[in-house]
C-alpha cells in the first residue's frame, strides 16, 4: 500500500486510477469498456502524500498537502467532495508512507511520522475517523535507518483485527517488530528477529495464525531474498529463497490455492518462485517477450476484497494488469515443462527410477511437511505446558496467599471482636462518666447559683452592718454631746 503508486480499482468492470503527478497535483482517470482512458481530472494540488480505499463501490482517499493539512475527499454524484480533518505540526515532524483501509465502516489510516531535527526519531500512528470524531494511537516508536527502504506494513487477519509489522534499528541489528490491535488497543510490541545489510524492505500475508514475510536486503554487492515463516509469533523458520547482484524490486508474497509463492521485478522482468518439497523452487520468468515496461500499483479489485495489494502492470493501449493467479500458475507450468524436458533425455529404464525418486520426494515432501507441522504442535505443547505451569503455579500461590489472609483475616476477626468489646466497655464507662459528669456538672450550677444567692445576701448584710455601724457611730455622736450639754447645764 505504498503512496509512490498508482492506485487502480476495479468496480463493476470499471477501472479507475487516481495518482500523484511530478508537480504534486492529485488526479484520477477512469476506463470503461472502450479500455481507453478519459481525460485526466484533477483532484486537489499540492498534494504530499494519499492513501485510499472502497467502501460500497466508493472511493475514499485521505491525504496530506503541503500546508500539512490532513484532508479527506470521495466523490458524490460525479464531483469529489473534501472535508479537513486536523492540522500536523510540520515545524516537529514530516509524513511518510501513508495507508489506509476501511473496516467496519470506519476510516483506519496510518502513516510513519519522522522527527524534523534528523533525530532519528519515528513515531508509527494509527487513526480511526468513523466520519464525525477521531481516534488516534501511538502504534510504537521507530529508530530511524538509513539502511531501511519501508518500514512497515499493515496485514488485515481474518476477523478484520489489525497486524502491523514494523521496522527499527537496534544498533547491532534492524529489528521486525510486531503488534496487534483487537479492535479497542494496541498489544505490546514484540521482536520477531534481526537483519543485517542496507536496502531493507519486506512484505507480508498472513493466514489464520501463520505469517509468512519475504525480507529484501543488501550486504556489500548481492541482494538476498529471504523467507521467514512465523506461527503464533513463536515457532520460527528461515529459508533463503534467491540471491543475485541484480536488485529484486518490491518483492511480493502470497498464496494461491493454498500454495505460497513470491515474485519481484528485475529491471523490465518479473520473476517467480514457489515454496515447494520444503524449500524454494528456481525462480521463473513470468513476461518472457513483453517490451512494454512494466509499471507497479495498488490494486483493489471488488470481486475479490476490499483490501488492497501491489501487482505488476503495462499501460500501453489501455491498461493491463498481471494478476498474481496469472503468474502463479506461469510459475507452476514452467516448473512442470522444465521437468518433463528433463525426463525427456532419460531412457525408459530409468523413468521407473526417476518414478520412485519423485514418489520419494513427495514422500520426503510430506514427511518435511508432517516434521514442521509436529515441530509446530510440539512448541505449541511446550508452550501451553508453560503457561499451565505458570498458571499452576499462580494459583498454588493465590490458595497459599489465600490461607494466609484467611489466617490473618481470622486473627483480625477476633482483634476486632475484642476491639469491639472493649469499644463497648468504654462506651459503657464513658457513658457513665458523662452521666456522673452531668450530675457533677448539675450540682456545680447549682452551688454556683446558691453562691451567688449567698453573695448577694452578704453583700446585703454587708451594707445594711454598714448602715448599723453608721447609725451607731450617730447615735454615739448624740450620747456624747447630750452628755457633754448636759453637764454644762449643771454646772450653770
Amino acid at each position: 500500500m505504498s503512496n509512490i503508486y498508482p492506485w487502480i480499482f476495479n468496480i463493476d468492470n470499471n477501472i479507475w486510477k487516481v495518482y500523484l503527478t511530478d508537480t504534486d497535483v492529485l488526479m484520477y482517470q477512469s476506463m470503461y469498456e472502450e479500455k481507453k482512458w478519459t481525460k485526466e481530472k484533477l483532484i486537489d494540488v499540492g498534494v504530499i502524500e494519499f492513501a485510499a480505499s472502497v467502501e460500497d463501490d466508493t472511493i475514499h482517499i485521505v491525504y496530506v498537502n503541503k500546508k500539512y493539512e490532513m484532508r479527506y475527499c470521495t466523490m458524490k454524484d460525479g464531483k469529489w467532495f473534501g472535508k479537513l480533518l486536523y492540522h500536523i505540526d510540520m515545524r516537529q515532524f514530516k509524513i511518510e508512507n501513508l495507508k489506509a483501509v476501511i473496516l467496519g465502516g470506519k476510516l483506519n489510516f496510518f502513516y510513519l511520522l519522522k522527527a524534523s531535527d534528523d533525530s532519528k526519531h519515528g513515531i508509527l500512528k494509527h487513526y480511526i475517523w468513523d466520519g464525525k470524531e477521531i481516534k488516534f494511537y501511538t502504534i510504537q516508536h521507530v529508530i530511524l535507518s538509513d539502511k531501511i527502504d519501508k518500514y512497515y506494513e499493515i496485514e488485515i487477519g481474518e476477523d478484520d483485527c489489525i497486524n502491523a509489522f514494523s521496522l527499527s534499528d537496534r544498533g547491532d541489528e534492524i529489528s521486525l517488530i510486531y503488534c496487534k490491535y483487537d479492535g479497542n488497543s494496541w498489544t505490546s510490541d514484540k521482536r520477531l528477529y534481526g537483519l543485517q545489510g542496507d536496502n531493507i524492505l519486506f512484505d507480508v500475508v498472513g493466514q489464520g495464525n501463520t505469517f509468512n514475510i519475504i525480507n529484501r536486503s543488501k550486504e556489500v554487492s548481492m541482494y538476498l531474498l529471504e523467507h521467514v515463516c512465523i506461527e503464533d509469533s513463536i515457532y520460527m523458520k528461515k529459508y533463503e529463497v534467491y540471491k543475485s547482484k541484480i536488485e529484486p524490486i518490491e518483492p511480493i508474497i502470497f498464496y494461491r490455492d493454498g500454495k505460497l509463492f513470491t515474485c519481484w521485478q528485475e529491471y523490465n522482468n518479473i520473476f517467480c518462485a514457489s515454496y515447494i518439497f520444503g524449500k524454494w523452487s528456481n525462480r521463473t520468468l513470468f513476461n518472457e517477450g513483453l517490451k512494454t515496461p512494466i509499471e507497479i500499483y495498488n490494486f483493489v479489485n471488488l470481486k475479490e476484497s476490499i483490501k488492497p495489494h501491489i501487482v505488476y502492470g503495462a499501460e500501453n493501449d489501455g491498461l493491463y494488469i498481471f494478476p498474481l493467479s496469472d503468474i502463479a500458475e506461469s510459475n507452476i507450468n514452467s516448473l512442470k515443462n522444465k521437468a518433463v524436458n528433463d525426463k525427456s533425455n532419460i531412457n525408459q529404464e530409468d523413468e521407473s527410477i526417476e518414478e520412485i525418486k519423485e514418489k520419494f520426494k513427495n514422500i520426503c515432501y510430506e514427511n518435511i511437511i508432517l516434521k514442521e507441522k509436529i515441530d509446530s504442535f510440539s512448541m505449541h505443547l511446550q508452550k501451553k505446558k508453560h503457561i499451565t505451569d505458570e498458571y499452576e503455579n499462580k494459583i498454588s500461590k493465590i490458595v497459599e496467599q489465600k490461607r494466609r489472609l484467611e489466617e490473618n483475616l481470622n486473627f483480625f476477626m477476633e482483634v476486632k471482636k475484642n476491639i469491639e468489646k472493649q469499644m463497648d466497655e468504654i462506651k459503657r464507662q464513658f457513658s457513665n462518666q458523662q452521666i456522673i459528669a452531668k450530675s457533677v456538672q448539675d450540682k456545680l450550677e447549682e452551688k454556683e447559683k446558691n453562691n451567688e444567692l449567698l453573695k448577694g445576701k452578704v453583700d446585703y448584710l454587708m451594707k445594711e452592718n454598714e448602715k448599723l455601724k453608721n447609725q451607731l457611730e450617730i447615735e454615739r455622736n448624740q450620747s456624747f454631746m447630750a452628755k457633754l450639754f448636759g453637764k454644762r447645764d449643771r454646772g450653770l
